[in-house]
């Protein structure tokens, strides 16, 4: 997994940009704010589909406020899935890199956005070092 740094695939299907990068960052309107995004946010078109970076095992399918979460294990490396609304993976699964997760979830303007965190354990790294471009 390591040797592959900046040369994993986007975690997304089809066009996309990035939103939310990872890291503190201030919120646009509000003074002395800051949140600390512990991912990236991959904003895609309607019916965007999730998929895995690398191949792994499914460790965990679970819902966390309203939407469906996948974490995937990648030796000592964990891929996090969020913000989805359907699966069509399973607890246990093996998965090969590309291969389709669930679809992310749109917003009322029609936007998917994947939250993407990439871990070493419980170590979190920023994604955007990690994916190609």
């Amino acid at each position: 997994f390591a040797q592959n740094k900046g040369r994993l695939p986007v975690p997304i299907t089809g066009q996309y940009m990035l939103g939310n990068r990872y890291g503190v960052y201030n919120v646009p309107g509000l003074k002395d704010v800051k949140l600390d995004n512990k991912g990236t946010n991959f904003i895609g078109k309607t019916g965007a589909k999730a998929r895995s970076v690398f191949d792994g095992v499914v460790s965990a399918v679970f819902q966390f406020a309203g939407t469906k979460n996948v974490l995937v294990r990648h030796g000592s490396y964990i891929s996090v899935y969020c913000n989805l609304s359907s699966v069509i993976v399973r607890k246990g699964q093996k998965l090969k890199a590309r291969d389709l997760i669930g679809t992310v979830q749109a917003d009322e303007s029609g936007n998917c956005i994947l939250h993407f965190q990439l871990r070493k354990e419980t170590t979190k790294l920023n994604p955007e070092a990690w994916i190609g471009r």
